[in-house]
């Protein structure tokens, strides 16, 4: 991994995807927190799914959409319009259909540089943490901010800690990039996490020292950080790793790669059991950035 660039990633516009779950809803106040620190425009967004309308006969169709579309268009203003008389620049975004599809189409037209979603059940269930999950989070044009049932941290209080993960893959380059912008932001302490996992080429000591060397080696030589990064390398699981870690130093958010191989558990053929376990054991909301989404959210 070579040496990154100081840059400060702007985010103009944030999206937040809601099945007016109440899991759905504790995800909300951190897309309003981020939203206001940095001045961002908040899309609240709702996807009428397939589903809905599936099982409807052909002449019922369109009863059943406009029956969807007037109770979420009603519930999106009960969202939208307390947001604004506090101030936020905020606005509803409504659609149906393949709910992957939908949110691609909306974080292309709103320029969203952030996507906001939270574990939730039913249907949103499988679309967050399920085999949809693995499409929101690798093909949206832009990071993905998931909330998982097990998350403690408040948004009220900001982002004092942040944990990188990285297995130096292109995904992982890219969510460092944004993990040191985050903490340029907010100030906040910055700890980068490489886990070996599995045989290793060389003896234990040896490939720690090599892994440390290369995380130093990539942090920016002029970035404005208040606190000097930590380095961290453990060997076992990676998803244990990181749960464990964030736990230890009671993290507010873990930004990591959202594909890519290496030891990040070879994330472009088992993403989904990671991404699922990290996020459902996770105290705080895991930040995924894929390989191709910085060239494109900017």
């Amino acid at each position: 991994m070579e040496t990154l660039q100081a840059t400060q990633i702007a985010i103009k516009n944030i999206l937040f995807a809601t099945d007016f779950e109440a899991p759905a809803s504790r995800a909300l106040p951190f897309a309003v927190a981020m939203a206001t620190r940095y001045g961002a425009r908040l899309y609240v967004s709702h996807v009428i799914p397939q589903e809905a309308y599936a099982c409807a006969s052909p002449q019922a169709v369109d009863r059943v959409l406009k029956e969807a579309g007037e109770f979420a268009a009603y519930t999106l203003s009960q969202i939208v319009g307390p947001l604004k008389q506090r101030g936020l620049r905020c606005d509803a975004a409504l659609g149906e259909g393949n709910i992957t599809e939908v949110l691609k189409d909306f974080g292309r037209k709103y320029s969203a540089d952030v996507v906001v979603v939270g574990r939730s059940c039913a249907r949103w269930s499988k679309a967050v943490l399920g085999s949809v999950a693995e499409e929101i989070i690798r093909e949206l044009p832009c990071p993905v901010l998931t909330v998982g049932p097990l998350v403690t941290t408040l948004a009220s209080s900001g982002v004092q800690c942040i944990i990188c993960a990285t297995d130096f893959s292109p995904a992982a380059t890219h969510a460092m990039e944004f993990a040191i912008s985050l903490a340029e932001e907010y100030r906040a302490h910055l700890t980068l996490l490489h886990v070996l996992e599995g045989r290793l080429p060389t003896t234990p000591q040896f490939a720690v020292e090599s892994a440390e060397r290369r995380l130093r080696q990539a942090l920016p030589i002029e970035v404005d950080l208040r606190f000097k990064p930590e380095i961290v390398v453990e060997t076992g699981s990676v998803a244990d790793c990181i749960v464990s870690l964030t736990g230890e130093l009671s993290a507010d958010i873990i930004v990591m790669g959202a594909c890519g191989a290496g030891s990040l558990a070879q994330w472009a053929s088992h993403f989904g059991s990671m991404a699922h376990k990290v996020i459902s054991l996770a105290s705080c909301p895991v930040l995924t950035v894929g390989d191709v989404q910085r060239s494109e959210c900017r």
